[in-house]
């Protein structure tokens, strides 16, 4: 059982909804079945296998055109104020006109990378997501240590469906704030005494040589 928000998604729901499901064996689509076994071929499903991170589970939250304007960390391209709580479409400051369509990605898919999500970190990022049941695709970034010493993958960006955009802003800016309360709430940073590295107040092991803070 998956909750985001108000709403709970359950994988074993019957009938099955219009996730995009196809039986493993003969590819039948999987949508409005009673129960977990697909008509055609009689193979037993297991939908928790079937689904992918990139699995369209439930519509996006925002689509951008509710007002009040939620808090996506908009601002006005005139003054530079808040859009959030704009109850038209223009800055409630100056009154300047926005067209929140003009910033929606053009493409189906849109890259999610350290320009859109800032100091957060992605694997961060891609575990928030997960969570939220928002659609995403991993984009393979290979480092040099993989291409000539078969070491990890990096993953650095994501490809997200665009119609989930302004609900992505939304979580960035709310996980923004989370880990600015956080660091607030520890206090300064702090150096190593060990190594003499500089370290988030709210470390009590450094990031660099994992001495316990002193």
């Amino acid at each position: 059982m998956v909750q985001w928000g108000a709403v709970d998604i359950s994988l074993n729901q019957l009938p099955i909804p219009d996730w995009g499901l196809l039986c493993p064996t003969c590819r039948y689509p999987l949508v409005g079945l009673p129960t977990h076994r697909c008509p055609e071929c009689g193979t037993d499903i297991d939908i928790g296998a079937l689904v992918r991170p990139w699995t369209r589970l439930r519509p996006p939250r925002f689509t951008g055109a509710e007002r009040p304007l939620p808090d996506f960390g908009l601002s006005c391209a005139e003054c530079g104020a808040a859009l959030a709580g704009a109850a038209g479409d223009s800055c409630p400051d100056c009154g300047t006109p926005f067209d929140l369509e003009r910033l929606r990605p053009a493409r189906d898919w849109f890259i999610v990378d350290t320009s859109l999500v800032g100091r957060l970190s992605m694997p961060g990022v891609q575990s928030m997501l997960a969570a939220e049941k928002v659609p995403y695709v991993p984009v393979n970034e290979k480092s040099i240590g993989e291409i000539y010493a078969g070491h990890g993958v990096l993953y650095d960006r994501l490809r997200a469906p665009t119609e989930f955009y302004f609900e992505i802003l939304w979580l960035l800016r709310q996980a923004r704030e989370d880990l600015e309360a956080v660091r607030t709430a520890a206090g300064p940073p702090w150096c190593c005494a060990r190594c003499g590295e500089e370290n988030p107040g709210h470390f009590d092991i450094c990031w660099n040589c994992e001495a316990a803070r002193a």
